[in-house]
C-alpha cells in the first residue's frame, strides 16, 4: 500500500488511538486493529473481545506498538517514538520476540531522527535478544540496522563490518526480501566509503533480489540508491534518467523521506551536468521536506550541494547555506556521539553484550546453597582430574621406560634395523626431567594420532610446532635413534598391548588402530623388530 493513502488516513488513527488512551478497553482495541486491517496495514484482524481472559497490559502494549509502526510508516517519527516507548515499558515483561521487535522499531525511529546514541542503545539490546533466539533472519535485521546507524552517524568503515556479517546471515536465512535489504544497505555504505564500483555491484544485486519480490516501492528505493552511486561515478546522465522515473513515483506515493533523498540526488546529477538552475530547484525542495520531517542528515547533504553551486556567483547566499551545513554537521556528529559509537563498537567486537537483568532476583540463601554445591562439584572434579592425570602420567612414564629399554637393547646388539636408518652408537645417557617430558609428549601425541590417521614424522613435528629436522635432531640426541624409529617403537609397543589384551581383534584392526596403513606393513615392521610375526607373538602370549 502506498504511503500517500497512509498519510491521508492518519487522522482516523489519531482519533481511534485517542479514544483507546482515554478509556482502554477491548472494544476500543478491536476498533483500532480493525481499521489497520481494513487499510491492509496488518495481515489479520485482532479481536480481543472474543478472548475471555485477555491481559489489559498486553493489549495496551500491542496497541501502542502498532501505533508506533503506523506512525513510522507515515514518517511521523516523534509520534512513533512516543507510542513505542509506552509499549516498551509493558513489553519488557512479555515474550522476548515482541520485546525485540519493539527495540528494533525504536532503533529505526531514533536513527531517522538522527538520535544515534539512543538508536545504538536500543539496537544493542535487540541484537543480544536476537542472537539468543538463534534466528538468522532476526540477527541479520539487527546487524543491518546497526550498520545503517553507524553509516548515518559518520562511521561507514565500522558499518561495513556489520553489514558483511548481515549478508552472511541473510544468505543463511535464504530470504530474497532480506537479501535485497542488506545488498541495498551495503551499496549505500560502500558509496559512503567512495568505493562506487563495489557499491554498484551491490546495488545491482539488490535490484535483482527485489525483482523477485514484486514490491514496486522497494524497487524504486533500490533504483534511487543506484542513482546515487552513478553520481559518484560521474555518470550523471544515467542517474538523471533513473531519477526522472523515481521522483514522480515517490511524490505520488507520499513517501516524503525517499522523495527528499531522490530530489537531493537529482540536484547533484544536474549540477554535474552543468544545469545549476534546475539543480537548485530540486535541492531547495529537498531542504524544505527534510526540515518538515526532521531529517537532518539529508538536509545537510542538500545544504552542502547548494553551497557548492552558489559559492562563485552568489557568495553571500552560499555562505548562509554553508553555515547551516556546519550547524547540522556539528549537531549530528558531536563528540558525545562519537564516544558512544566507539564504546558500542568495542563492546560489539569483544562480545561483551549486557543482557536484560532478570526482574526477580533469587534469595541469598539459594545463591549460597548453589555456591556450596558448585564448590563441592568443582572440588570433586578437581580430585578426579588430578587422579586421572597422575594415572595417565604414570602410564606414559612406564611406557617411556619400556621404550628406552627397547632402544638400549637395539643399540646393544647388531640390529636388523627398525627402519632403513641405523641407531647411532651413543653411550646410554640419563635423561633430564625436561627430556623425559619431551619424549612423553611425543608418546602422547603419537598415541592420540594413531587412533585416526597414519603416523609420520612430519605430522608429529607439525603438532609440536617445529620442523622435522629439529625434531629428529632432538630425538637422536636424547635416544640415539631417529624420530622415525622412535615413533615405530611407540606404535609397536601399543600393538603388543592390543594383541595380548584383545585376542579377538584381527591383525588388520590392530594395524589400523596403531597408525599403520595396512596389515602387511604392520606385520613386516613387527617381525623386523621382534623377529616373530604378530600372530606368533599372540600365540606365545596366550
Amino acid at each position: 500500500m502506498v504511503l500517500l493513502s497512509l498519510c491521508s488516513l492518519a487522522e482516523p488513527v489519531d482519533s481511534l488511538l485517542e479514544i483507546f488512551d482515554r478509556k482502554p478497553s477491548l472494544p476500543h482495541a478491536d476498533a483500532f486493529f480493525a481499521y489497520l486491517y481494513e487499510q491492509e496495514f496488518t495481515d489479520a484482524p485482532r479481536m480481543y473481545s472474543n478472548d475471555p481472559t485477555p491481559e489489559m497490559d498486553t493489549v495496551k502494549a500491542l496497541v501502542w506498538y502498532w501505533a508506533g509502526e503506523w506512525y513510522y510508516a507515515t514518517q511521523q517519527y516523534a509520534l512513533a517514538e512516543k507510542n513505542l516507548l509506552r509499549a516498551l515499558e509493558l513489553m519488557q515483561y512479555a515474550d522476548k520476540t515482541s520485546y525485540s521487535d519493539n527495540l528494533a522499531m525504536l532503533g529505526l525511529v531514533e536513527m531517522r531522527q538522527s538520535k544515534y546514541e539512543e538508536a545504538l542503545g536500543y539496537m544493542h539490546q535487540c541484537y543480544a535478544l536476537d542472537v539468543e533466539s538463534g534466528d538468522a533472519e532476526r540477527i541479520c535485521s539487527s546487524l543491518n540496522t546497526i550498520a545503517g546507524t553507524l553509516m548515518a552517524a559518520g562511521d561507514p568503515a565500522e558499518g561495513i563490518r556489520y553489514e558483511l556479517r548481515a549478508i552472511e546471515y541473510a544468505k543463511k536465512a535464504g530470504s530474497p526480501v532480506r537479501l535485497a535489504v542488506v545488498y541495498g544497505m551495503a551499496s549505500e555504505i560502500e558509496h559512503a566509503l567512495h568505493d562506487d564500483e563495489k557499491a554498484l555491484c551491490y546495488a545491482d544485486s539488490a535490484c535483482v533480489m527485489e525483482a523477485t519480490t514484486g514490491n514496486t516501492h522497494k524497487m524504486m528505493v533500490r533504483q534511487s540508491q543506484k542513482a546515487s552511486i552513478l553520481n559518484g561515478l560521474k555518470r550523471y546522465e544515467e542517474a538523471e534518467k533513473i531519477l526522472q522515473e523515481v521522483i514522480p513515483f515517490f511524490r505520488q506515493a507520499g513517501d516524503r523521506l525517499s522523495l527528499a533523498i531522490s530530489l537531493n540526488k537529482m540536484g547533484i546529477a544536474l549540477h554535474g551536468l552543468g544545469r545549476s538552475a534546475e539543480a537548485l530547484e530540486y535541492l531547495n525542495e529537498a531542504i524544505d521536506i527534510c526540515r518538515e520531517i526532521g531529517n537532518l542528515v539529508n538536509e545537510a547533504y542538500a545544504q552542502r550541494e547548494v553551497y557548492e553551486i552558489l559559492f562563485r556567483d552568489n557568495p553571500d547566499e552560499a555562505r548562509s547555506h554553508l553555515l547551516r551545513y556546519h550547524e547540522l554537521k556539528d549537531s549530528l556528529y558531536s563528540q558525545a556521539t562519537a564516544e558512544q559509537i566507539a564504546r558500542f563498537n568495542a563492546e560489539f567486537r569483544m562480545g561483551e553484550y549486557a543482557v536484560e537483568n532478570t526482574r526477580l532476583r533469587q534469595r541469598d540463601k539459594i545463591f549460597a546453597i548453589i555456591a556450596v554445591i558448585v564448590s563441592l562439584l568443582i572440588a570433586i572434579a578437581a580430585v578426579i582430574t588430578a587422579l586421572l592425570y597422575r594415572k595417565r602420567r604414570k602410564a606414559t612414564n612406564d611406557q617411556l621406560n619400556m621404550l628406552m629399554a627397547e632402544i638400549n637393547r637395539f643399540k646393544a646388539q647388531e640390529p636388523k634395523s627398525i627402519s632403513v636408518e641405523k641407531p647411532q652408537n651413543k653411550p646410554d645417557k640419563t635423561l633430564s626431567a625436561t627430556e623425559r617430558r619431551f619424549l612423553e609428549t611425543i608418546i602422547g601425541t603419537t598415541t592420540e594420532m594413531m587412533k585416526s590417521t597414519s603416523v609420520t614424522v612430519e605430522k608429529i613435528a607439525e603438532r609440536l610446532f617445529m620442523t622435522s629436522k629439529t625434531l629428529n635432531r632432538k630425538v637422536m640426541d636424547m635416544t640415539g635413534i631417529s624420530t622415525k624409529q622412535y615413533l615405530l617403537l611407540i606404535q609397536l609397543e601399543q600393538s603388543r598391548k592390543i594383541l595380548v589384551q584383545e585376542p579377538e581383534a584381527s591383525i588388520l584392526d590392530v594395524a589400523l588402530r596403531c597408525g599403520f596403513e595396512n596389515a602387511n606393513t604392520f606385520s613386516a615392521a613387527f617381525k623386523r623388530v621382534y623377529t616373530i610375526s604378530p600372530t606368533e607373538f599372540r600365540r606365545q602370549a596366550e
